[in-house]
C-alpha cells in the first residue's frame, strides 16, 4: 500500500489540468484605482425567484456593505474577465475604474498556484475568483479562502435555472454549500466533416451521423468503416485526447472514494479501447494542442473534431477549419456523439476576504440569472450559457443562426441535448485534475507500446499518484 502525505495545495501547484484550453492568452490587467463607495444589491434581489427551503436563504439586509475601494476579480487571463465586466459597466453604469481585473497571464490549469501565492500574502484584494472546473474544490472546499454565496445575499434558489451540473461542481463536498456558479455550459459534442461523412459512410445528416456514433461500440465500427473505406487514411477522431475528454464523462464513480483512488474496471476498460482506436489508426497519432494538431481540419486525415462550447470558435474548430473562408469552413456539423459531456467552463466564487460583497453578487447575478444579459452575451458571443432556460428560449425563437464553421446548423440545439444529461453528482473530488492528467497519459503510453499490458499501465499510473497526491491511500 501506498499511503503517503502531502498538502493538498501543493497539488494544486503541481496540477496541470486535463480540461484548461481554452483562452490562454497574457494579458495585462486593469490597475486604476477608486475611492471608496458603497453599493448595495437590494434593490436587484426584489426580483428573484427564491427555493422553497428557507435554510438556503439569505436576504441582502443580512450582507454587509461594501467597503473595498473595488472589485477585485481573479483569472488566469482577460479572454472571458474583460468582455463580461465591459458589459457589466456598460449596462448597470458601473464606472469602470470599480473593477480590477487581475490577470496573471496564463493558462487555466496554472492558476490555481498563482492563487494560492497570491492569497498567501493577506494584503492582497480579491473579491471574486475564477475557477476552473477541475481544481475549483481546491477552493470551494476551503473555508478560508471561499464563502457560500449565501454571505453575499444569493440564494441557491436563485440559480433555479441553471442546467443542475452546473450547480453541482460549485458545491462544497465537505459542507453542501453552494460556493461558485458558471455562467457558461461548457457543454461539447462531436463535430465532423459533412462531405467526408457523404463520401465514405453514406451519411446524409446529422441525424445519421448520430446514429452512427451512439455509443462507443458503434463509435469504433464506424471508425473502422471509415477506415476501410479510405484504405486507412482518415481518422474519425483527430486525437486520443479528444476521445479522452469524452470517455472521462462516462465515469460513474469519484476517483476517490474514503480517500482511495479508485481504479476499477472502467480505467481497465478505456485503456485497451484507447490502445485499439491508437493501433488501428481510428484516431491520429498527433498530440491534443500540438501545433500539427488543428490543420488536420483542413485535410482529409480526420473526421472530427470532440468539441466543447467554447471550441467552435477559433480556439478549436473555426481555426481548424482553415478560420472563415477556409479549406473546410461551413463544412462541418454536430451531434452529441457517444457520450454527454462537459469540458472545462469558468465558475465564479466570492472570496473569503470579500470586501465589495453587494457590488460581487450584482456581478455574479449578471451573468447567470439575469435573462436579458444571458441571452445578450449568448448572442454576441456564441456562448452556451448555464441558464437552460435562456438557452432553450433562443432556440425556440430562433434567434441565433449557429457558428459559420457549420455552414447553417444551429449547435445550440445539440448542445442543450448533451447539458441536460451531464450528471456529476457524487462524482467531483479535489484531486481530479492531477488524476485526470496522469491516467491519460499512461493510457497514451499504453497504446504507444511502452508499457507491455494494461495491467503494467495501470500501475504506472497509481505509482504517478501515490508520488503526486500524497494525501491519499493508492492500493
Amino acid at each position: 500500500m501506498k499511503n503517503l502525505k502531502k498538502t493538498l495545495a501543493l497539488v494544486a501547484a503541481l496540477a496541470l489540468s486535463a480540461t484548461a484550453l481554452y483562452g490562454c492568452g497574457d494579458k495585462t490587467e486593469s490597475s486604476s484605482k477608486a475611492p471608496a463607495t458603497t453599493t448595495t444589491a437590494a434593490d436587484d434581489s426584489k426580483d428573484e425567484t427564491t427555493a422553497a427551503d428557507d435554510s438556503k436563504e439569505s436576504s441582502a439586509a443580512d450582507v454587509a456593505e461594501d467597503t473595498g475601494d473595488q472589485l477585485t476579480i481573479l483569472c488566469w487571463n482577460t479572454d472571458d474577465s474583460q468582455p463580461m465586466v465591459d458589459l457589466f459597466c456598460q449596462e448597470t453604469g458601473t464606472d469602470a475604474s470599480k473593477i480590477n481585473i487581475k490577470s496573471f497571464g496564463v493558462q487555466g490549469g496554472q492558476a490555481a498556484e498563482q492563487y494560492t501565492a497570491y492569497l498567501s500574502d493577506a494584503s492582497n484584494d480579491a473579491d471574486i475568483m475564477f475557477l476552473e472546473a477541475d481544481w475549483a474544490l481546491q477552493f470551494i472546499n476551503d473555508d478560508e479562502q471561499t464563502v457560500p454565496l449565501s454571505d453575499i445575499g444569493l440564494s441557491e434558489g436563485d440559480f433555479k435555472d441553471l442546467y443542475p451540473y452546473v450547480l453541482e461542481i460549485g458545491k462544497s463536498t465537505t459542507t453542501g454549500d453552494l460556493k461558485g456558479v458558471s455562467w457558461q455550459s461548457a457543454a461539447g459534442g462531436y463535430c465532423y466533416r459533412e462531405d467526408l461523412a457523404e463520401k465514405y459512410l453514406s451519411v446524409k445528416s446529422p441525424e445519421e451521423m448520430q446514429a452512427k456514433v451512439a455509443d462507443w461500440d458503434k463509435f469504433k465500427a464506424t471508425a473502422k468503416e471509415l477506415s476501410d473505406a479510405t484504405s486507412g487514411k482518415t481518422a474519425l477522431s483527430a486525437t486520443l485526447g479528444g476521445v479522452w475528454q469524452v470517455y472521462s464523462g462516462s465515469r460513474d464513480t469519484a476517483w476517490v472514494k474514503d480517500d482511495t483512488l479508485v481504479v476499477d474496471d472502467y480505467c481497465k476498460n478505456y485503456a485497451e479501447f484507447a490502445k485499439e482506436l491508437w493501433t488501428n489508426g481510428y484516431v491520429t497519432q498527433v498530440a491534443q494542442w500540438a501545433d500539427e494538431w488543428k490543420p488536420l481540419g483542413q485535410t482529409d486525415d480526420v473526421m472530427g473534431f470532440f468539441v466543447s462550447t467554447w471550441g467552435f470558435g477559433d480556439t478549436i474548430l473555426t481555426a481548424a477549419a482553415g478560420g472563415e473562408g477556409g479549406a473546410t469552413y461551413g463544412k462541418w456539423k454536430c451531434v452529441v456523439g457517444p457520450e454527454e459531456f462537459y469540458w472545462g467552463g469558468t465558475w465564479l466564487a466570492p472570496t473569503k476576504r470579500c470586501d465589495n460583497p453587494n457590488l460581487a453578487a450584482k456581478f455574479i447575478k449578471f451573468f447567470t440569472t439575469d435573462a436579458d444579459t444571458a441571452e445578450k452575451y449568448a448572442l454576441s458571443k456564441g456562448e452556451y450559457m448555464s441558464n437552460q432556460k435562456v438557452m432553450e428560449k433562443i432556440i425556440s425563437d430562433k434567434s441565433y443562426k449557429g457558428a459559420g464553421v457549420l455552414g447553417g446548423q444551429n449547435q445550440f440545439e445539440v448542445l442543450n441535448e448533451v447539458a441536460q444529461g451531464i450528471d456529476m453528482t457524487g462524482k467531483i473530488t479535489p484531486y481530479d485534475a492531477r488524476i485526470k492528467t496522469e491516467f491519460s497519459n499512461a493510457v497514451q503510453d499504453y497504446a504507444k507500446g511502452d508499457y507491455a499490458t494494461v495491467d503494467d499501465a495501470l500501475e504506472a499510473f497509481k505509482d504517478a499518484v501515490a508520488s503526486k497526491i500524497t494525501d491519499i491511500t493508492v492500493e
